[in-house]
């Protein structure tokens, strides 16, 4: 298991070679990463001292320069490097906010809030964002497609929480082509059927392989209307583009593995069980719901 560069987890970090880093995107600056790994290591000190109980955190990486684009680093949960939360009331954990304006001020960025956005859902006004880092090629990805989205889908319904898809297409080499195929159907309204089509598809443990045809049935499942416009935008360039510039954006954050989540001032990275993420969100709610 490996962790990615941006180690938001406060979780012991396995290293491993780093894929190649594009340049840091306007308004986050380099410095910013630094304070956060001081703050970080600061709160992993305190965390490991609260927590008690140790849950598997994995995360699929970037092919390091000895891996092939198939290969993944995580093929089944771990105990080692698991993260530690903080326990709240009852004895349960959940993934504690950070306090360092710097750190808020990062992870605030990401929050786009934009009622157009076709691969959001929830109001646009909720008081908690989860911004997902995600991959549809991604073993601990589908779990979260599969195990978590409906333990949160409630809170989703209420209001209380909005959800934000952010491509980081890397562990397979049709990783890139299944993210291009999301955009498509984002432009027809149908991400999240689209979404919840092909995750549902997916086997446990598997790295699928996706060509456009069967992205295609896929499409035709979750209900998009206009095939052919589908196979064409998959293929555009615009979408090309937009699903690289994601994984660069991704890259220039220090994000490198997917899962990885955050969740109004909070951050998980890595798979965590539905109930460690529900808590977190509600545990957040409590806070920025009141501001």
């Amino acid at each position: 298991m490996s962790q990615d560069s941006f180690n938001l987890s406060h979780a012991p970090v396995t290293p491993t070679a780093p894929p190649p880093r594009s340049p840091a995107r306007p308004g986050v600056p380099r410095p910013l990463v630094a304070l956060l790994l001081v703050v970080i290591a600061v709160q992993a000190l305190a965390i490991a001292w609260l927590a008690t109980k140790d849950r598997p955190v994995t995360a699929d990486t970037a092919p390091s320069s000895s891996q092939s684009a198939g290969t993944s680093s995580a093929e089944a949960p771990s105990s080692s490097g698991a993260s530690r939360g903080t326990k709240a009331a009852g004895g349960d954990e959940y993934a504690p906010s950070f306090a360092d304006p710097k750190a808020l001020e990062l992870i605030h960025s990401q929050q786009r809030r934009d009622p157009a956005d076709g691969r959001a859902k929830g109001k646009a006004d909720a008081p908690v964002v989860l911004v997902l880092w995600s991959d549809f090629a991604c073993p601990w990805c589908t779990r979260i497609a599969q195990d978590v989205d409906p333990a949160l889908k409630d809170l989703v319904d209420q209001g209380v929480l909005r959800v934000e898809w952010r491509d980081l297409a890397q562990i397979t080499e049709t990783s890139a082509l299944a993210a291009q195929a999301g955009v498509a159907a984002a432009e027809q309204g149908k991400f999240w059927e689209f979404h919840d089509a092909v995750y549902a598809a997916a086997q446990p443990g598997a790295h699928p392989e996706y060509t456009i045809e069967s992205l295609t049935e896929f499409a035709r499942t979750a209900g998009v209307p206009d095939l052919e416009k589908f196979a064409a935008t998959t293929t555009s360039q615009e979408s090309v583009s937009a699903v690289s510039k994601a994984k660069s954006d991704a890259y220039a954050l220090g994000i490198t593995g997917t899962p990885f989540m955050f969740v109004g001032d909070a951050v998980i990275s890595g798979y965590r069980d539905p109930e460690y993420v529900r808590r977190t969100v509600l545990e957040q709610a409590k806070t920025l719901g009141a501001k």
